[in-house]
């Protein structure tokens, strides 16, 4: 593990495993990061994967929109999902480190205006639980629907929630007074409600209401805190394949010379097991 800093791999890499997952008829691919529009070949890299058949999803923190606004729609991008877990300047700056929450605000405006489709990406801890009303009713004044989920932790450290984790159901409550609800659902990453509200939708992810653990979860130490289970396999460029990101010795490193398609297959029967023995765990994570 102390040498995948050293073993990293291209854009051209990654692009061949993306369009080998769509071509095995994945749905969805999201594009993370860090920040990726950082990345001076973004565009160029998302149209090399698009298929017309698999969503592309782009993660952003929405600070550098003016380089998509700047430019031609990028028409591969189904959807951009902006992190906004506050509308509270002080919160954004003291809790969260960032600078100006008012140009992030302004940047999800901007994309939607340019004709991305626009979603909000929202974590609800300690920090912000207070406001989170505020965020709803930001979103829902704009029009732009809004995605909340418990803050999970991706790794082991101590006190990583800055007190006790919060419990997404309080928002149900918050969403059944502005909206009606449309769909409640259990699946990969979580226990969903969504609710249509005045101008937008609101999508609640509660992992404490179910999240998926397979045969790869069996022996893990981390199952009391785990708040994620089974859902999605990761792909960077310190060229490892992270079915999980707090079992780091189940990481699978990506081999240049072997098929793409068959290490993905590989890794994927690997996370999902005998689904007979799978189960939807409940109840929050410690």
């Amino acid at each position: 593990m102390d040498s995948r800093s050293e073993q990293k791999v291209d854009a051209r890499t990654l692009a061949s495993f993306a369009r080998a997952y769509a071509e095995l008829g994945g749905r969805q691919i999201n594009i993370t990061g860090g920040e990726p529009l950082i990345f001076p070949g973004l565009a160029d890299f998302i149209e090399s994967i698009d298929n017309g058949r698999t969503r592309i999803v782009l993660n952003s923190n929405g600070l550098l929109y003016k380089k998509l606004t700047d430019r031609a729609l990028i028409n591969a991008v189904d959807t951009i999902l902006v992190s906004l877990h506050t509308v509270d300047p002080e919160i954004f700056t003291r809790d969260m480190g960032g600078k100006n929450i008012r140009i992030v605000q302004q940047g999800i405006l901007a994309l939607r205006d340019h004709g991305y489709r626009v979603k909000i990406n929202c974590s609800l801890g300690p920090h912000n639980a207070a406001g989170i009303h505020d965020v709803i009713k930001w979103a829902d004044d704009h029009g732009i629907d809004l995605k909340i989920i418990a803050l999970i932790r991706p790794e082991e450290t101590e006190d990583f929630y800055h007190g006790s984790w919060v419990d997404p159901a309080v928002l149900e409550e918050m969403a059944s007074e502005r909206g009606v609800l449309l769909e409640e659902k259990d699946q990969l990453g979580g226990h969903i409600t969504t609710w249509r509200t005045l101008n937008s939708t609101l999508e609640i992810k509660n992992i404490a209401r179910g999240r998926m653990r397979t045969q790869f979860c069996e022996g893990c130490s981390h199952t009391d805190t785990c708040g994620e289970g089974i859902y999605g396999l990761r792909i960077g460029i310190d060229g490892w394949m992270k079915p999980c990101l707090l079992r780091k010795e189940k990481w699978n490193r990506i081999n240049i010379n072997s098929s793409a398609k068959e290490q993905i297959l590989n890794v994927i029967s690997e996370m999902v097991g005998d689904m007979n023995v799978s189960v939807f765990a409940r109840g929050a994570p410690l």
